[in-house]
């Protein structure tokens, strides 16, 4: 199941049917229960499992609920919505930061199934400056490998020049620290424009996203779930392959309904290890979410590609 819309204490769940029913929490039970006569017919399998539900599973759904609730309030702001309907569904696949890891082992993976990737950039990262976010022990791409990834048709994003912490600094240093790291790549790649953006930590507010929707083409959130109708491309939802909470069924099930749907599916990690951190993927993990992307029938397109690709859909359908 998966919340689509949140009012109040109300909530909008998809089923694995695909069917949208209304749902409300009650907290003093910590349970969901169907609203209506109707969806009351349908609740067996619905509120068991979070009746007899663990804490874990129950603040899980509060996470949700809460999450939802901010992209909605998000999406209504400074908003580029587009209906994505595809007749071929799309899938992307891209890496934020970037960890060295990413393309030691990664980048075979990707190339025995002939992907191109799209590569969100801290080049404060890449340059090992000391005033950056960097993660403790971590090791980030440089200019070479960077300006290699180009070369070999892989798509290059910005994810800000220090992987900028929101919650320390205004909207303004945010957006500016940005275009910092578009300065830096494009002057590394024989000035290529920097059209796409991932937001560091997942952080975003409504100064900054105004800001940041002036600069670019696509603003991509760590909020999961599938692009499809009334889609937000400067709240571009995306959906994590981490090594913790890699869940197979899950995202076989996001495949498959991304499918259905013509939707655009966008994953992200960060590195790809044998010995992964909280926030990469191992290589059999991307190795096995490939196949089955591959295996779906989906394009597989980099972000940049995708986003030029409904543009051109949507105009035909507009003429």
């Amino acid at each position: 199941m998966s919340l689509k819309h949140i009012e109040s204490n109300t909530g909008l769940i998809e089923t694995k049917s695909g069917v949208l029913e209304w749902y409300w929490f009650d907290p003093a039970r910590c349970q969901v229960n169907p609203l209506g006569t109707w969806l009351h017919k349908q609740q067996g399998c619905h509120t068991e499992f979070y009746r007899d539900g663990s804490e874990q599973q129950i603040m899980s759904l509060i996470r949700k609920v809460l999450q939802e609730s901010k992209t909605w309030l998000y999406g209504s702001f400074v908003n580029d919505r587009r209906d994505i309907e595809m007749k071929q569904a799309i899938i992307s696949f891209s890496f934020d930061d970037v960890p060295s890891s990413a393309v030691e082992n990664g980048i075979a993976i990707l190339d025995r199934h002939s992907v191109k990737a799209t590569f969100y950039i801290s080049s404060g990262l890449a340059m090992g400056d000391e005033q950056a976010n960097a993660e403790i022990g971590e090791s980030y791409l440089g200019r070479e490998d960077i300006v290699r990834l180009d070369k070999a048709g892989h798509d290059i994003g910005c994810h800000t020049y220090s992987h900028f912490r929101l919650t320390q600094g205004s909207a303004e240093e945010f957006t500016e620290d940005a275009q910092r790291n578009v300065r830096m790549l494009s002057r590394w790649l024989d000035g290529k424009p920097i059209e796409h953006f991932s937001y560091p930590f997942g952080l975003l507010d409504f100064k900054s996203k105004r800001r940041l929707s002036q600069h670019y083409k696509t603003l991509r959130s760590s909020r999961p779930g599938i692009n499809q109708k009334g889609t937000d491309l400067y709240l571009l939802r995306g959906t994590s392959l981490y090594n913790p909470s890699f869940d197979r069924s899950a995202i076989q099930r996001v495949i498959n309904n991304t499918v259905t749907s013509g939707g655009w599916l966008v994953f992200y990690t960060h590195g790809v290890d044998d010995n992964p951190g909280d926030y990469d993927c191992t290589p059999q993990q991307l190795e096995w979410v490939l196949e089955q992307a591959v295996a779906s029938g989906a394009r597989i397109l980099p972000v940049s590609d995708a986003y030029d690709l409904i543009n051109r859909e949507s105009r035909s359908q507009d003429s």
